[in-house]
C-alpha cells in the first residue's frame, strides 16, 4: 500500500518540520516526554481493559487520551511526518461526506453528536496508523493484550452458561423451541449487557487469541501452543454461547480463512476436524436450534423484525439517497418513526452498509467500501508475497477480523458501540502499518 503524494500534506510536514526544530530538546531533555511511546502504548491498553466493563462515555474519554499523547509525540519528535495512505484517502472522503450530511440533515445537534463519536474512532484510528507505522515492535503487545481479553472473557461466558445466567435477551423468540433446549445467552462483561454486542466483541478480538497460537507455534513453543490452542477453542464455543447468529456466520468465516491458510499442514486432519466440531455442536441442542433458527425467516420473531426494519430502513435511504439524515443513532431513532412497519422502536438497521447509505448517503457507503476494498486487497497481497510467518500471522490476524467483523455487520449494527469499534480500527491500523510501503 503507497502512501499518496500531496502539496497540502507538504506544507503541512513543513510547518511540522519546524515545530520539532524548537521542540525536539523537550523530548530528549524531558523525563517523562522521552518515554511518551510507553505512555501511548499503556494508554491503548488502558482502553481495550477498561472497555471490558465501562459505559460507552468513559471508553470514550480513556480513549481520546491515545490520539492526544500521539499528536503530542508528532510535535517534538524530529522526523514525524503526517503520511497518507490510499486506503485513508477514502476514508477521509467518508468522513468529509458525513460532515456535509449533518448540515443537511433535519436534526443537526443530533446528528452532530453522533459525527464526534465517529471523529473519535477514526482520530483513534490514524493515531494507531502513526504510532505503529515506526513502532511495529508494539504489535505483538497489542495481541496479546486482545489475546488475555479473549482468554478472560471466555471463562466469563463459560461461568454464565453454568450458573445459567437470568436471560436478558427479551427478544429472543422461543416459541418454537422446547423449554428444555432454549438457550441461556451469555454477555461476558461488557455495558449495556447484551449478548449480540458480547458476541460481536467476541469475533472482534478472537483471531488475536489465534495469533498467540501461532506466534508459539512458529517458536516451537509447544505446551504454550496447546494451552493457547484449548482457550481458542473454550473461546469459540463461548461464542456459540452468544447465541448471535451474525456471530455465527463470523465466526465460521475466521475458521474457513483459517482451514484455508493451514490446508497445505492439516489436509490430513481436515475431515476429521469438522466433524469434531460438527458433532460437538450437535450435542448441545440449544445452540443447534439457535443456530437452525436462520433458515426459518419470518419464522422467527427476531428476524421477522430486522426484515421490517430493513424495509423501512430501504424507504428512509429512498427519500434520502444523497446526503442521508443525518449521523448517529439519535436521528435515526427519531425519523425512523415515521417509516416503521410495526409498533416497535429500533435502534439502528441492524445492518452496517445499510445504516451508512441511511445516515450519510449513497457516496459516503461508496467511499467506505472503497476503504475497505482498499485495505484488504493490500493485506491479501502482501499475505501472499511475504514469506516472514511473523508476518503473515499479523497480516492474517487483523485482515481476518476486519472481514468477519464486517460480515457481521451484515446482520447487526453492535460495530458502531466503542468496544467493538476500538478494537476494528486497532486491526484496520495493524494492517495498514504492516503492508505500508515508502512512496
Amino acid at each position: 500500500m503507497k502512501n499518496l503524494s500531496s502539496s497540502i500534506f507538504n506544507i503541512l510536514n513543513f510547518i511540522l518540520a519546524a515545530i520539532q526544530n524548537k521542540t525536539d530538546k523537550l523530548r530528549t531533555e524531558s523525563l517523562i516526554l522521552s518515554g511518551i511511546d510507553v505512555f501511548i502504548l499503556f494508554g491503548i491498553i488502558l482502553t481495550y481493559v477498561i472497555s471490558t466493563a465501562a459505559d460507552t462515555e468513559k471508553i470514550g474519554a480513556i480513549a481520546l487520551i491515545v490520539p492526544l499523547l500521539v499528536f503530542i509525540k508528532m510535535l517534538i519528535t524530529k522526523g514525524e511526518k503526517l503520511e497518507l495512505e490510499r486506503c485513508n484517502f477514502y476514508l477521509l472522503i467518508y468522513l468529509l461526506i458525513c460532515l456535509i450530511s449533518n448540515f443537511t440533515s433535519s436534526m443537526l445537534p443530533q446528528s452532530l453528536y453522533g459525527f464526534s463519536k465517529t471523529l473519535l474512532y477514526f482520530g483513534f484510528y490514524f493515531a494507531l496508523c502513526q504510532f505503529l507505522k515506526n513502532g511495529k515492535k508494539y504489535i505483538p503487545v497489542l495481541l496479546l493484550t486482545l489475546g488475555i481479553i479473549v482468554c478472560v472473557e471466555s471463562v466469563t461466558g463459560i461461568f454464565q452458561n453454568i450458573i445459567r445466567v437470568e436471560n436478558i435477551s427479551t427478544w429472543q423468540d422461543t416459541s418454537y423451541v422446547n423449554p428444555e433446549d432454549v438457550l441461556s445467552r451469555v454477555y461476558g462483561t461488557l455495558k449495556p449487557y447484551n449478548p449480540n454486542l458480547f458476541g460481536g466483541y467476541m469475533i472482534a478480538i478472537y483471531p488475536a487469541l489465534l495469533a498467540l497460537v501461532g506466534f508459539s507455534a512458529v517458536k516451537k513453543n509447544t505446551t504454550a501452543a496447546i494451552i493457547l490452542g484449548i482457550f481458542a477453542l473454550i473461546g469459540a464455543y463461548t461464542i456459540f454461547l452468544t447465541g448471535c447468529r451474525g456471530a455465527y456466520l463470523a465466526l465460521f468465516v475466521i475458521i474457513l480463512g483459517l482451514l484455508i491458510c493451514l490446508y497445505d499442514k492439516i489436509k490430513a486432519y481436515l475431515s476429521l476436524i469438522i466433524g469434531t466440531a460438527a458433532v460437538f455442536v450437535a450435542l448441545n441442542h440449544g445452540i443447534l436450534k439457535r443456530f437452525m433458527s436462520i433458515f426459518i425467516m419470518r419464522g422467527d420473531s427476531s428476524t421477522s423484525f430486522r426484515l421490517n426494519v430493513y424495509n423501512s430502513a430501504i424507504q428512509m435511504f429512498h427519500d434520502n439517497p444523497i446526503c442521508g439524515i443525518g449521523v448517529g443513532n439519535k436521528v435515526f431513532r427519531e425519523i425512523y418513526g415515521l417509516y416503521m412497519l410495526s409498533g416497535f422502536d429500533a435502534l439502528s438497521c441492524y445492518c452496517v452498509f445499510l445504516e451508512m447509505a441511511v445516515e450519510s448517503g449513497i457516496f459516503a457507503l461508496l467511499a467506505y467500501l472503497a476503504f475497505l476494498g482498499s485495505i484488504i486487497t493490500s493485506g491479501i497481497k502482501k499475505f501472499i508475497k511475504t514469506t516472514d510467518s511473523h508476518t503473515k500471522i499479523i497480516i492474517f490476524t487483523s485482515l481476518i477480523s476486519i472481514i468477519a467483523v464486517m460480515v457481521h455487520g451484515f446482520f447487526d449494527t453492535v460495530y458502531f458501540r466503542p468496544q467493538i469499534q476500538l478494537v476494528f480500527w486497532t486491526m484496520a491500523a495493524i494492517l495498514t502499518a504492516t503492508v505500508r510501503e515508502e512512496q
